[in-house]
């Protein structure tokens, strides 16, 4: 019974972290923001994906785990360079007077 209770306030609780960052990644306003977001929910998908092998007593989702964090890591990478390389593009506002 009270396993039953844990894992429905456990799934409540991700769905709405899940909720939450797939409106941030929708409204933005920056790629930063949607990048944040998109990040966060994979961290969550990885949290389900642990807390289901651990419910279930298994490893088998240790690789698909795996590559996920890879995904997240080399999209985060990604999108820094792209912001970087775009902020240096563009000449400095405002300047001194």
């Amino acid at each position: 019974m009270i396993e039953t209770v844990l894992i429905v306030a456990i799934a409540a609780v991700f769905a709405v972290a899940a909720i939450l960052a797939i409106i941030r990644m929708v409204i933005g306003p920056s790629i930063l923001d949607r990048a944040i977001a998109s990040d966060v929910l994979l961290s969550e998908v990885l949290c389900i994906m642990g807390a289901e092998a651990v419910i279930n007593q298994h490893t088998f989702t240790l690789p698909i785990m795996l590559m996920i964090a890879a995904t997240g890591i080399l999209g985060t990478v990604a999108v820094a360079r792209f912001v970087a390389r775009r902020d240096r593009a563009q000449p400095q506002q405002g300047g001194a007077s």
